[in-house]
């Protein structure tokens, strides 16, 4: 949840970068950095700052991602983001020598809680005032205890656990938009004049297919056929989803790199189309991808009435505006018809 949400605010418009200082001490970092430095924080909080359990869950994280990377690289990239927060949050840990001292985590613990109470919260001036004399009390009360015994002598430094090469790829992966190689704009152009163009993979293999169809549509109505790509160097594809069962995915790529992908179905019995969660990769998008791929299953679904399951982000709301102008249903919230699975 945290790192598809903070990939979701990651690419939001807006400023190239936020001040995660104060207003007489300004300190400004790419918006990136500071959003997930920000979900890092509320991770470090959940874990109760457990060195431990957050280095085992980056791992479990990093391990998802790379066993969805072939059938859902969007999906991939959310379980990514997440190991990099837990690995930030670890890191973080470190820094206060949370890993080797209790009451060194539970102070980082107690004012990671502020910080995320008053990234939150903070503009309500009742909270911002209790949640800094919690925090006081807190600090207060761990100080005025005995010194662990897992303390380390004074002067000693700090043994970090975390590789240094593993912080630096962690780095590597954030999306500063100053910072993001920049896509080849001719071959995005390109595929958005061909998003017409599409290689179709069907749901089914032949035999598989035939049985179903023979059976009325009953036997084999969930299979899906493993196959993910067809043919391997098409730019458009439209594949089984591995998200929604009876679903489609419209897939883009740029040279063999993924860069669009979105959800659909459609019933022509009620006239209806849906779409969900498209997504553009960060260095594709603003080039016209999901408005081309949304045209070209208008054009191949004519005369449907086209809609979203859910609602929509706040953030997300111009888009659908502007791809809804003019387009029948206006891509509004509308819950599926009787003849449709949603997943």
């Amino acid at each position: 949840m945290y790192g598809s949400n903070c990939l979701l605010y990651e690419n939001d418009p807006g400023p190239a970068e936020l001040n995660v200082g104060t207003a007489q001490e300004p300190h400004l970092v790419p918006r990136s950095v500071a959003w997930q430095q920000g979900y890092a924080m509320n991770v470090l909080v959940d874990f109760d700052g457990d060195h431990a359990r957050l280095l085992a869950a980056a791992g479990e994280c990093r391990a998802e991602a790379g066993r969805r990377a072939a059938e859902s690289p969007y999906r991939a990239r959310e379980w990514s983001r997440a190991a990099d927060l837990c690995t930030l949050a670890a890191a973080m840990v470190e820094g206060a020598g949370g890993h080797r001292d209790d009451q060194a985590r539970r102070r980082v613990v107690a004012s990671c809680r502020h910080e995320t109470t008053m990234m939150t919260l903070g503009a309500i001036p009742a909270v911002a005032e209790s949640s800094a004399q919690e925090l006081i009390e807190q600090l207060a009360a761990i100080d005025a205890e005995p010194a662990s015994g897992s303390e380390r002598p004074p002067g000693e430094p700090v043994s970090a656990l975390i590789a240094g090469d593993v912080l630096q790829q962690v780095a590597a992966g954030w999306s500063d938009p100053g910072r993001e190689p920049p896509a080849d704009r001719a071959a995005v152009a390109e595929l958005v004049a061909c998003a017409g163009q599409v290689a179709w993979s069907p749901d089914r293999d032949l035999w598989h297919e035939l049985i179903y169809r023979l059976s009325g549509r009953r036997l084999y109505r969930r299979y899906r056929t493993r196959r993910t790509r067809s043919p391997e160097d098409a730019p458009w594809i439209d594949i089984p989803s591995f998200n929604r069962f009876t679903w489609r995915t419209r897939a883009a790529y740029v040279k063999g790199t993924f860069a669009f992908a979105v959800d659909y179905q459609v019933c022509r019995m009620c006239g209806l189309g849906w779409v969900e969660e498209p997504y553009t990769e960060t260095q594709f998008q603003r080039s016209g991808l999901a408005r081309a791929a949304l045209a070209a299953l208008r054009s191949d679904y004519a005369g449907l009435s086209w809609h979203t399951l859910g609602g929509h982000f706040r953030e997300a709301v111009p888009f659908w505006e502007g791809v809804g102008a003019g387009v029948a249903g206006g891509y509004t919230q509308r819950a599926p018809c009787l003849h449709i699975e949603t997943g």
